[in-house]
């Protein structure tokens, strides 16, 4: 990213700042928004592998092999 001083010369002393700011701060947001579609992927894909799409016949569930009893 280019510095301050760049956007205070080609914009002036009030522009410049203001714009320079806002295009900082516009990519940070994209840079976490990047970071966290990728964690989500990253869980996806392990949540993907871990359960079968179509278990064999015979195989429990998960859930249900462990029910859950009230009282």
């Amino acid at each position: 990213m280019r510095r301050l001083s760049s956007y205070a010369s080609k914009y002036g002393p009030v522009a410049g700042p203001k714009l320079y700011h806002l295009l900082q701060s516009q990519a940070a947001h994209a840079g976490v928004s990047a970071r966290l579609g990728r964690k989500l992927k990253a869980l996806s894909i392990r949540a993907s592998r871990d359960l079968p799409l179509f278990p064999e016949p015979g195989q429990a569930e998960p859930d249900a092999a462990s029910p859950v009893h009230a009282g």
